[in-house]
Formats: C-alpha cells, structure tokens, sequence
C-alpha cells in the first residue's frame, strides 16, 4: 500500500529546509521552526541569522557532510550588534568532550578541525529569546586536534 492510502502525503516534508551553498541569509518565514540542511561540504556556507526579537523562533542546523571548507553561522546584524548566550559541545579525538560558553561573541564558525566539522552530523540548535540575543539550546560538534572554541567576534 503506498503512503497515500494511509493519509499520509508523499509530499517532502515542510519542515525540513536543505540549504542552498553559500551565502544565505535565514529569514522567520522560510527558516524558523524547520531543520536546515547543510548538505554539501566543500564549499563555503555562512549563514546570516535575521535579528533577534524575542519570538521564540527555533532554528536547528545539521551538517550532513564532514566539512572541507568552513560554516559560519553571524548573528551579526545592524547596530545594535545580536550575540549568542549558551554552550556548545565539541566530541574530539580520544573521546573527549569540552565545553566552550559565550555571553557576547556574535559568531560561530566550524572549521573543519579544532572547532569542528570533521564529521556528519554537527548539529546547532538556537533559539530567538530577547531582543538581540540569540540563546544556543545545544550545539555538539566534531574536532580534530587541540579543540578550540567556536565562538568569536
């Protein structure tokens, strides 16, 4: 029986978004509240968060590759500056886990080594809670070599 016969739609789901290689700048109406696909790993991703309000708006990103050129993710957008509150998670050689926080930076790049990338499925979750400020629900990423922080800006 095929899914239809079920009353479930063959449609691709809506709330998975795979994004398009390069520059993208998310916007509420397309990318909140879905799963944002990044797909391919050899060419420069930056994704550039909208500003913060406080809706409560949930993006979620998923690296399906292992990355060969970096992923940025800016919350960098005109005066005031947004910036990101929470704690990412980086798994790295030998099993071992660190832990980098941020109260202000207002970038997150994954460099394919020491702040991660180096496997499918590095995965960020951010929410919108306040004005200007975009709080990290969770983020795990892998690292090769010395880990570093993610965090910049």
């Amino acid at each position: 029986m095929s899914r239809a016969s079920f009353g479930v739609s063959s449609e691709a789901s809506k709330s998975i978004v795979v994004l398009a290689s390069g520059t993208t700048a998310l916007q509420p109406e397309v990318h909140a509240n879905r799963l944002l696909i990044v797909d391919t790993s050899n060419a420069l991703y930056t994704l550039n968060l909208p500003r913060a309000y406080g809706t409560g708006d949930v993006y979620e990103i998923l690296s399906t590759q292992a990355r060969t050129s970096n992923l940025v993710i800016n919350a960098v957008a005109a005066a005031p500056s947004n910036y990101f509150v929470g704690t990412i998670f980086q798994h790295g050689s030998g099993n071992v886990m660190t832990k980098f926080a941020s109260t202000a930076n207002d970038i997150i790049t994954l460099n394919q080594t020491t702040t991660g990338g180096v496997a499918a499925g590095d995965y960020l979750k951010l929410i919108d809670a306040a004005p200007a400020v975009w709080r990290v629900v969770f983020g795990l990423f892998t690292t090769s070599g010395a880990q570093a922080t993610p965090f910049s800006g």
